[in-house]
């Protein structure tokens, strides 16, 4: 009995398996990052800020600093948005003077390096839900403070 039906050599098959494990890698990547914001703020009890590039800080943010903190108003510096690979690290410049390595850890914990001008300056572990924030902060001269405040925007899937 003649056979009429067409069989792919070995080679084939290894070639159609490295590309189904290849898009499903992927797939699994993508879903497995944390997406953050990262918002750097100076507090300080002068109405304005001396740079002019810096925004009053209002809404949530504003509130949640007031309640725990002394100074009366706060400026966003800068704002990022970053992806943190899955189980890795990433190093983010978050001013020319600072810098943060966010590193994921098991479970939904993150470890947050902060760096000033080069040196590391502290080290935080912390869980990260969504909604809530991740603050590290930092009296600075003339009787004002600096804060970043690092919030995860999704859930991991």
């Amino acid at each position: 009995m003649k056979k009429t039906g067409k069989v792919l050599g070995s080679g084939g098959w290894c070639r159609w398996l490295m590309v189904f494990a290849l898009i499903g890698s992927l797939v699994t990547a993508q879903a497995a990052e944390l997406k953050l914001e990262i918002v750097l703020i100076w507090g300080s009890n002068e109405a304005k800020s001396p740079d002019p590039k810096h925004k009053p800080l209002t809404g949530e943010m504003a509130k949640r600093l007031s309640k725990v903190f002394k100074w009366k108003h706060y400026f966003e510096v800068s704002k990022i948005n970053e992806t943190i690979p899955n189980r890795g690290s990433k190093k983010i410049r978050v001013s020319p003077k600072c810098d943060i390595e966010v590193t994921e850890l098991e479970g939904a914990s993150v470890e947050v390096k902060l760096y000033g001008e080069g040196k590391l300056i502290n080290k935080s572990v912390k869980q990260l839900s969504k909604g809530e924030y991740f603050v590290l902060a930092g009296d600075d001269k003339d009787e004002t403070a600096w804060f970043i405040m690092i919030t995860l925007l999704e859930e991991k899937r």
